[in-house]
């Protein structure tokens, strides 16, 4: 009998330390978001998905990173990298008030940083032509990487169709028939990002996307991997 009752008198402690963590990181995340300061907000409501893994926690969590890394690539010039983190964000379904504040900025923010793509593309001249020993035409940053090297490396080792592919497989799209994939971009390292989502309403064109996640796949070593 009093080992039961110590038992529980050890749960109910280690329960209240988990509430306490969880209480304090979901406040230090909402009073970083009203500084707008979503890097030190994710780290906090991440610490808070470690200690209880609520559905309010895991929306701030991911809003949060999805907005950190696209200020960060915003602040660094890296436009289109910053326009696409802000589309993740605007396509999360949120339920909660901070979770919706985050998706008015990254609306926000994807207007900015579209013009500023935009500006960036019409400032640029037109880049140079250089035909390899094989006859393809490369632009000039293409020249720059390839240098000293066959024309072979200028041919990708995966095409988007079998990165697609590699994708479903590893989501294992078959058991999950509600789901659709899109090729998103292509990173600054050259990986294929595709977008796995739900549509509420798949009858109607105009249905919410529900995003399930975003993977990255490397052309050359195949591998697949969740992008934050």
């Amino acid at each position: 009998m009093k080992r039961s009752i110590m038992v529980i008198f050890f749960v109910l402690i280690a329960s209240g330390c988990v509430t306490r963590n969880y209480d304090s990181n979901m406040d230090l995340g909402k009073s970083q978001l009203n500084e707008e300061n979503y890097l030190e907000a994710h780290e906090a409501f991440e610490l808070a998905y470690k200690e209880a893994k609520t559905p309010e926690a895991r929306e701030l969590m991911d809003v949060s990173g999805f907005l950190a890394s696209g200020m960060k690539n915003y602040d660094e010039q890296d436009f289109g990298s910053a326009k696409s983190d802000f589309e993740k964000a605007t396509a999360y379904k949120v339920k909660y008030r901070e979770g919706k504040q985050m998706v008015s900025k990254a609306v926000e923010m994807h207007s900015v940083s579209n013009s500023a793509t935009i500006e960036t593309v019409e400032g640029n001249d037109e880049p140079v032509e250089e035909v390899t020993e094989d006859g393809f035409k490369v632009d000039e940053k293409a020249a720059t990487e390839t240098k000293g090297k066959g024309s072979k490396d200028l041919v990708s080792t995966l095409s988007k169709s079998q990165a697609e592919k590699l994708v479903k497989d590893y989501v294992d799209m078959e058991n999950f028939p509600d789901l659709h994939i899109e090729h998103d971009h292509d990173s600054e390292k050259g990986d294929y990002i595709f977008h796995v989502f739900e549509v509420d309403e798949p009858s109607q064109k105009s249905g919410h996307k529900t995003t399930w996640g975003w993977y990255g796949v490397n052309k050359k070593t195949k591998e697949v991997y969740e992008v934050m």
